[in-house]
Protein backbone atom coordinates (compact mmCIF):
# COMPACT_ATOMS: atom_id res chain seq x y z
CA UNK A 1 0.00 0.00 0.00
CA UNK A 2 1.58 3.26 -1.10
CA UNK A 3 1.15 6.81 0.21
CA UNK A 4 -1.37 7.75 -2.48
CA UNK A 5 -3.56 4.76 -1.64
CA UNK A 6 -3.39 5.63 2.06
CA UNK A 7 -4.49 9.18 1.27
CA UNK A 8 -7.44 7.83 -0.74
CA UNK A 9 -8.52 5.52 2.08
CA UNK A 10 -8.27 8.19 4.78
CA UNK A 11 -10.12 10.79 2.70
CA UNK A 12 -12.96 8.38 1.93
CA UNK A 13 -13.50 7.78 5.65
CA UNK A 14 -13.13 11.46 6.58
CA UNK A 15 -15.59 12.41 3.82
CA UNK A 16 -18.19 10.18 5.50
CA UNK A 17 -17.78 7.58 2.73
CA UNK A 18 -18.94 10.01 0.07
CA UNK A 19 -16.83 9.22 -3.02
CA UNK A 20 -17.85 12.47 -4.74
CA UNK A 21 -16.70 14.64 -1.83
CA UNK A 22 -13.49 12.63 -1.40
CA UNK A 23 -12.60 13.00 -5.08
CA UNK A 24 -13.12 16.76 -4.92
CA UNK A 25 -10.85 17.12 -1.89
CA UNK A 26 -8.16 15.00 -3.50
CA UNK A 27 -8.52 16.69 -6.92
CA UNK A 28 -8.97 13.34 -8.66
CA UNK A 29 -11.84 11.73 -10.52
CA UNK A 30 -14.45 9.56 -8.82
CA UNK A 31 -13.42 6.70 -11.07
CA UNK A 32 -9.82 6.93 -9.78
CA UNK A 33 -11.03 6.42 -6.21
CA UNK A 34 -13.42 3.62 -7.21
CA UNK A 35 -10.59 1.89 -9.07
CA UNK A 36 -8.39 2.17 -5.99
CA UNK A 37 -11.01 0.51 -3.78
CA UNK A 38 -11.69 -2.35 -6.21
CA UNK A 39 -8.03 -2.85 -7.10
CA UNK A 40 -6.88 -2.89 -3.48
CA UNK A 41 -9.57 -5.31 -2.32
CA UNK A 42 -8.91 -7.64 -5.27
CA UNK A 43 -5.11 -7.53 -4.86
CA UNK A 44 -5.05 -8.21 -1.12
CA UNK A 45 -8.28 -10.25 -1.01
CA UNK A 46 -9.66 -8.19 1.84
CA UNK A 47 -12.82 -6.12 2.12
CA UNK A 48 -12.15 -2.57 3.29
CA UNK A 49 -15.74 -1.35 3.39
CA UNK A 50 -19.23 -2.44 4.37
CA UNK A 51 -21.65 -1.93 1.46
CA UNK A 52 -25.38 -1.43 1.35
CA UNK A 53 -27.16 -1.42 -1.95
CA UNK A 54 -23.77 -1.07 -3.66
CA UNK A 55 -22.72 1.99 -1.66
CA UNK A 56 -19.84 2.24 0.82
CA UNK A 57 -21.24 3.00 4.26
CA UNK A 58 -18.61 1.94 6.82
CA UNK A 59 -15.31 0.22 7.42
CA UNK A 60 -15.07 -3.50 7.99
CA UNK A 61 -13.08 -4.67 11.05
CA UNK A 62 -10.14 -5.34 8.70
CA UNK A 63 -10.68 -1.97 7.04
CA UNK A 64 -10.61 -0.25 10.44
CA UNK A 65 -7.22 -1.79 11.28
CA UNK A 66 -5.80 -0.77 7.91
CA UNK A 67 -7.27 2.73 8.28
CA UNK A 68 -5.70 3.24 11.72
CA UNK A 69 -2.33 2.03 10.43
CA UNK A 70 -2.61 4.37 7.45
CA UNK A 71 -3.23 7.31 9.80
CA UNK A 72 -0.03 6.54 11.70
CA UNK A 73 2.05 6.19 8.55
CA UNK A 74 0.66 9.40 7.02
CA UNK A 75 1.34 11.30 10.23
CA UNK A 76 5.01 10.26 10.07
CA UNK A 77 5.07 11.02 6.36
CA UNK A 78 3.75 14.56 6.87
CA UNK A 79 6.22 15.13 9.72
CA UNK A 80 9.03 14.04 7.41
CA UNK A 81 7.80 16.42 4.71
CA UNK A 82 7.77 19.29 7.21
CA UNK A 83 11.28 18.42 8.37
CA UNK A 84 12.54 18.43 4.79
CA UNK A 85 10.91 21.81 4.15
CA UNK A 86 12.43 23.25 7.33
CA UNK A 87 15.88 21.96 6.42
CA UNK A 88 15.55 23.35 2.93
CA UNK A 89 14.49 26.79 4.19
CA UNK A 90 17.44 26.87 6.58
CA UNK A 91 19.80 26.64 3.65
CA UNK A 92 18.32 29.53 1.66
CA UNK A 93 19.16 33.20 2.02
CA UNK A 94 22.08 35.52 2.69
CA UNK A 95 24.04 36.17 5.86
CA UNK A 96 26.65 38.91 6.34
CA UNK A 97 29.62 37.90 8.48
CA UNK A 98 32.49 40.20 9.40
CA UNK A 99 36.04 38.97 9.93
CA UNK A 100 39.63 40.16 9.73
CA UNK A 101 41.30 39.43 6.35
CA UNK A 102 43.91 37.25 8.07
CA UNK A 103 41.26 35.10 9.77
CA UNK A 104 39.52 34.78 6.42
CA UNK A 105 42.72 33.71 4.66
CA UNK A 106 44.01 31.28 7.27
CA UNK A 107 40.81 29.60 8.40
CA UNK A 108 38.15 30.00 5.71
CA UNK A 109 40.00 29.34 2.44
CA UNK A 110 38.46 25.89 2.15
CA UNK A 111 35.40 26.23 4.37
CA UNK A 112 33.50 28.96 2.50
CA UNK A 113 33.85 27.58 -1.06
CA UNK A 114 32.92 24.08 0.11
CA UNK A 115 30.01 25.38 2.16
CA UNK A 116 28.54 27.34 -0.76
CA UNK A 117 29.04 24.42 -3.17
CA UNK A 118 27.28 22.07 -0.73
CA UNK A 119 24.55 24.65 0.05
CA UNK A 120 24.05 26.73 -3.13
CA UNK A 121 20.98 28.51 -1.74
CA UNK A 122 22.82 29.78 1.35
CA UNK A 123 25.02 32.74 0.45
CA UNK A 124 27.70 34.06 2.81
CA UNK A 125 28.71 37.68 2.29
CA UNK A 126 32.07 38.38 3.94
CA UNK A 127 32.79 41.86 5.29
CA UNK A 128 36.54 42.32 5.81
CA UNK A 129 37.69 44.87 8.40
CA UNK A 130 39.62 45.32 11.63
CA UNK A 131 38.08 43.69 14.67
CA UNK A 132 37.17 47.02 16.30
CA UNK A 133 35.38 48.17 13.14
CA UNK A 134 33.55 44.86 13.02
CA UNK A 135 32.41 45.29 16.61
CA UNK A 136 30.78 48.61 15.68
CA UNK A 137 29.10 47.03 12.65
CA UNK A 138 27.78 44.22 14.82
CA UNK A 139 26.39 46.64 17.39
CA UNK A 140 24.78 48.68 14.60
CA UNK A 141 23.40 45.41 13.17
CA UNK A 142 24.78 46.11 9.71
CA UNK A 143 26.16 42.56 9.81
CA UNK A 144 24.56 39.40 11.22
CA UNK A 145 27.66 38.04 12.97
CA UNK A 146 31.35 38.80 13.39
CA UNK A 147 34.61 37.22 14.45
CA UNK A 148 35.98 39.53 17.15
CA UNK A 149 38.71 39.27 19.78
CA UNK A 150 38.33 38.93 23.54
CA UNK A 151 37.67 41.03 25.46
CA UNK A 152 34.97 41.88 22.91
CA UNK A 153 33.24 44.13 25.46
CA UNK A 154 29.75 43.02 24.43
CA UNK A 155 26.92 42.89 26.96
CA UNK A 156 26.15 39.19 27.64
CA UNK A 157 22.43 39.91 27.84
CA UNK A 158 22.52 41.34 24.31
CA UNK A 159 25.03 39.12 22.47
CA UNK A 160 25.99 35.47 22.09
CA UNK A 161 29.78 34.95 22.12
CA UNK A 162 31.63 31.67 21.41
CA UNK A 163 35.38 31.03 21.45
CA UNK A 164 36.78 29.83 18.13
CA UNK A 165 40.43 29.36 19.12
CA UNK A 166 43.00 30.27 21.78
CA UNK A 167 46.26 31.84 20.77
CA UNK A 168 48.74 34.55 21.77
CA UNK A 169 50.66 37.44 20.27
CA UNK A 170 54.28 36.75 19.29
CA UNK A 171 57.21 38.34 17.45
CA UNK A 172 58.11 37.38 13.88
CA UNK A 173 61.64 38.21 12.77
CA UNK A 174 64.39 37.42 10.30
CA UNK A 175 66.40 34.25 11.19
CA UNK A 176 69.52 36.41 11.52
CA UNK A 177 67.90 38.94 13.83
CA UNK A 178 69.88 39.47 17.09
CA UNK A 179 66.88 38.28 19.13
CA UNK A 180 66.33 35.11 17.10
CA UNK A 181 68.63 33.09 19.38
CA UNK A 182 66.61 33.84 22.51
CA UNK A 183 64.18 31.14 23.64
CA UNK A 184 61.71 33.65 25.07
CA UNK A 185 61.52 37.41 24.62
CA UNK A 186 60.85 40.12 27.17
CA UNK A 187 58.71 43.08 26.23
CA UNK A 188 61.66 45.28 27.14
CA UNK A 189 63.51 43.69 24.20
CA UNK A 190 61.39 45.91 21.99
CA UNK A 191 63.23 48.93 23.40
CA UNK A 192 66.11 48.32 21.02
CA UNK A 193 64.25 47.20 17.92
CA UNK A 194 61.35 48.71 15.96
CA UNK A 195 58.24 46.70 15.23
CA UNK A 196 55.16 46.60 13.05
CA UNK A 197 51.67 45.49 14.03
CA UNK A 198 48.03 45.81 12.99
CA UNK A 199 46.59 49.32 12.73
CA UNK A 200 44.36 51.10 15.24
CA UNK A 201 41.22 49.53 13.76
CA UNK A 202 42.24 46.17 15.17
CA UNK A 203 42.31 44.92 18.76
CA UNK A 204 45.94 43.78 18.49
CA UNK A 205 47.19 47.37 18.24
CA UNK A 206 45.57 48.29 21.54
CA UNK A 207 46.52 45.04 23.30
CA UNK A 208 50.18 45.58 22.41
CA UNK A 209 50.11 49.23 23.50
CA UNK A 210 48.55 48.30 26.83
CA UNK A 211 51.17 45.62 27.44
CA UNK A 212 54.02 48.01 26.65
CA UNK A 213 52.58 50.57 29.06
CA UNK A 214 52.21 47.94 31.78
CA UNK A 215 55.79 46.76 31.29
CA UNK A 216 57.05 50.34 30.94
CA UNK A 217 58.68 49.33 27.68
CA UNK A 218 59.46 51.76 24.89
CA UNK A 219 56.82 52.10 22.18
CA UNK A 220 59.16 51.56 19.24
CA UNK A 221 56.39 51.28 16.64
CA UNK A 222 57.76 51.53 13.10
CA UNK A 223 54.53 51.22 11.10
CA UNK A 224 51.08 49.62 11.10
CA UNK A 225 49.19 47.70 8.45
CA UNK A 226 46.06 45.62 7.97
CA UNK A 227 48.02 42.98 6.04
CA UNK A 228 49.47 40.05 7.98
CA UNK A 229 51.34 38.79 4.91
CA UNK A 230 52.96 42.15 4.22
CA UNK A 231 54.19 42.62 7.77
CA UNK A 232 55.53 39.07 8.01
CA UNK A 233 57.38 39.34 4.72
CA UNK A 234 58.68 42.81 5.57
CA UNK A 235 60.89 41.49 8.38
CA UNK A 236 63.00 39.36 6.02
CA UNK A 237 66.53 40.83 5.89
CA UNK A 238 65.43 43.68 8.20
CA UNK A 239 65.99 44.68 11.84
CA UNK A 240 62.36 45.27 12.75
CA UNK A 241 59.90 42.66 13.99
CA UNK A 242 56.21 42.00 13.36
CA UNK A 243 54.15 41.70 16.55
CA UNK A 244 51.14 39.61 15.55
CA UNK A 245 49.03 36.61 16.61
CA UNK A 246 50.88 33.31 16.30
CA UNK A 247 50.05 30.76 13.65
CA UNK A 248 52.75 28.41 14.87
CA UNK A 249 51.01 25.08 15.04
CA UNK A 250 51.02 22.00 12.85
CA UNK A 251 48.71 23.19 10.09
CA UNK A 252 50.40 26.53 9.39
CA UNK A 253 54.09 26.04 10.28
CA UNK A 254 54.91 25.63 6.58
CA UNK A 255 53.58 29.13 5.87
CA UNK A 256 56.13 30.73 8.19
CA UNK A 257 58.95 28.48 7.02
CA UNK A 258 58.19 29.24 3.37
CA UNK A 259 58.40 32.99 3.98
CA UNK A 260 61.68 32.48 5.82
CA UNK A 261 61.04 34.00 9.23
CA UNK A 262 61.17 32.73 12.80
CA UNK A 263 58.61 33.19 15.54
CA UNK A 264 59.44 33.96 19.16
CA UNK A 265 57.13 33.89 22.18
CA UNK A 266 57.14 36.36 25.07
CA UNK A 267 57.68 35.42 28.71
CA UNK A 268 54.49 37.25 29.60
CA UNK A 269 52.40 36.80 26.46
CA UNK A 270 49.25 38.60 25.38
CA UNK A 271 46.33 36.20 24.96
CA UNK A 272 44.61 36.49 21.61
CA UNK A 273 41.28 34.68 21.55
CA UNK A 274 39.02 35.10 18.48
CA UNK A 275 35.30 34.67 19.15
CA UNK A 276 32.20 34.34 17.00
CA UNK A 277 29.50 36.78 18.12
CA UNK A 278 25.96 37.73 17.12
CA UNK A 279 23.11 39.77 18.65
CA UNK A 280 20.63 37.79 20.74
CA UNK A 281 17.21 37.48 19.11
CA UNK A 282 14.00 35.69 20.00
CA UNK A 283 13.92 34.22 16.50
CA UNK A 284 16.76 33.95 13.97
CA UNK A 285 16.25 33.61 10.24
CA UNK A 286 16.81 29.92 9.43
CA UNK A 287 19.85 30.70 7.26
CA UNK A 288 21.44 32.72 10.10
CA UNK A 289 21.34 29.77 12.49
CA UNK A 290 22.39 27.30 9.81
CA UNK A 291 25.51 29.25 8.78
CA UNK A 292 26.37 30.33 12.35
CA UNK A 293 26.23 26.76 13.65
CA UNK A 294 28.17 25.47 10.65
CA UNK A 295 31.02 27.87 11.44
CA UNK A 296 31.04 26.80 15.10
CA UNK A 297 31.21 23.15 14.02
CA UNK A 298 34.17 23.98 11.78
CA UNK A 299 36.14 25.22 14.81
CA UNK A 300 35.15 22.53 17.31
CA UNK A 301 35.45 18.77 17.63
CA UNK A 302 32.39 16.61 18.30
CA UNK A 303 33.03 16.86 22.04
CA UNK A 304 32.90 20.69 21.70
CA UNK A 305 36.60 21.18 22.43
CA UNK A 306 38.51 23.65 20.24
CA UNK A 307 40.22 22.40 17.10
CA UNK A 308 42.71 25.27 17.22
CA UNK A 309 44.09 25.63 20.72
CA UNK A 310 47.48 27.27 20.26
CA UNK A 311 48.01 27.64 23.99
CA UNK A 312 47.81 23.87 24.47
CA UNK A 313 50.51 23.29 21.85
CA UNK A 314 53.16 25.46 23.49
Amino acid sequence: MNITQMKYLVEIVQSNYNITVASQKLYVSQSAISQFVKGFEDQYEVDLFVRRKGKIVALTPSGEKIYQSALLVLDKYYNLENTLKDESSQQKGTIKIGMHPTILRLFFTKFIPRFILDNPDAYIEIVEAGTLELREMLMDQTIHAAILVEPAELQPEDFEVYQLMRTEIVAFMDPNHPLSKKRLLKWSDLNDYPFATYNEKDKVYHLVNKKLETKKAKDNLLFTSASWDYMIESVVDNRHMAILPTIYFSQFISRVEHIGVVEKRFEDPISYIPVLARPKKKVYAPVESFVFNSILENFHFDDHTLRYDFLEEF
